[in-house]
């Protein structure tokens, strides 16, 4: 997991081999300041009873294997900060009509 990262990154011997196809190229800047350009492609991810379809970077070798903070909002997941794992999170929908206020929400 890599909240400072927005896309999820996977080798890209390991995204090939799941059959997954660039169909995109990524430019981006490191911490270091250098800029670098990269495949992408989209893949079917899932954690647990979740899933959703999401952009990743096809790594070279040495890159980190990152799980990238768009596929967890995606997931509707965030990273506990004490416990460093993984828990459901609250999703925000804004310019969406809600029910009137004092309204009861139906559960999920």
């Amino acid at each position: 997991m890599d909240t400072g990262s927005h896309y999820t990154l996977v080798p890209r011997t390991i995204v090939e081999e799941l059959g997954i196809r660039p169909t995109r190229k990524m430019a981006a800047r490191l911490a270091n300041g250098i800029r670098i350009v990269r495949d992408m492609g989209q893949a079917e991810l899932s954690y647990g009873a979740l899933s959703t379809v999401t952009w990743v970077v096809f790594g070279n070798p040495g890159d980190a294997v990152l799980l990238g903070a768009i596929t967890l909002q995606e997931l509707g997941l965030e990273v506990d900060p004490t416990t460093e794992t993984l828990r459901e999170t609250e999703v925000y929908m804004f310019g969406v009509a809600g029910p009137a206020r004092g309204a009861s929400l139906p559960s999920v």
